[in-house]
């Protein structure tokens, strides 16, 4: 299998949007603040949707594709990144996010997520020339086949092209928790996130030296 790796194009933003929604609709992260499927699916396609329209052309979007077909997509923010400002959110339509889902769902994933990536984040702001990898996901039909693996080398070498040393994220699977170890990243942070109807969700926070 053939792997042709680049740069995500404005006009496949919709493209990646949808690979993501595909796989993360069994994935914990979502599904512990979404339990109805179908308010899933709206909340994954809009939230990522959003986010890819404020953020393009201020990071770094990067594909896999097989036979033309996107089978992985990552964001990836370098040390110079800043997060788009609310009212550039509101611009490109993020009210739009809570049309037809529960506006508490919404906000209480938006609060869960800061507290994920906070150990990434400060640890990127700690040192110098340390990207994070905010966002990766691979098309679940092409899991288990090596295109994973393949994606994070591309990435690496992309990192180290772009003057940088170290790579950071964050999974709060430990399915991708093994993934990663095995592709020589280690945990640096290891916590506990309340979740709203009481329960806990394990959060890992991962680094590679490059």
């Amino acid at each position: 299998m053939e792997i042709e790796f680049g740069i995500l194009k404005r006009e496949e933003l919709m493209e990646s949007v949808e690979l993501a929604t595909r796989a993360y609709m069994t994935y914990e992260y979502f599904t512990n603040f979404f339990p109805d499927p179908e308010e899933r699916r709206k909340a994954l396609l809009s939230m990522q949707y959003r986010a890819g329209l404020t953020n393009f052309g201020k990071t770094h979007f990067l594909t896999a594709k097989v036979d033309g077909k996107m089978v992985a997509f990552a964001q990836i923010d370098d040390p110079n990144y800043k997060r788009p400002s609310v009212l550039q959110f509101l611009l490109h339509g993020w009210l739009l996010v809570y049309w037809g889902v529960k506006i508490k769902r919404v906000n209480a994933w938006l609060a869960m997520d800061t507290l994920a990536n906070k150990p990434c984040h400060d640890y990127q702001h700690a040192g110098s020339d340390i990207w994070y990898t905010s966002s990766v996901t691979v098309d679940p039909e092409y899991q288990r086949m090596g295109v994973g693996s393949k994606f994070i080398a591309f990435w690496e070498d992309y990192i180290r092209e772009h003057g940088g040393k170290e790579l950071t994220l964050f999974t709060n699977s430990e399915k991708n928790l093994a993934f990663y170890r095995k592709n020589g990243l280690e945990v640096f942070d290891e916590r506990d996130i309340l979740l709203p109807d009481g329960n806990k969700m394990r959060s890992w926070s991962v680094k590679k030296l490059l």
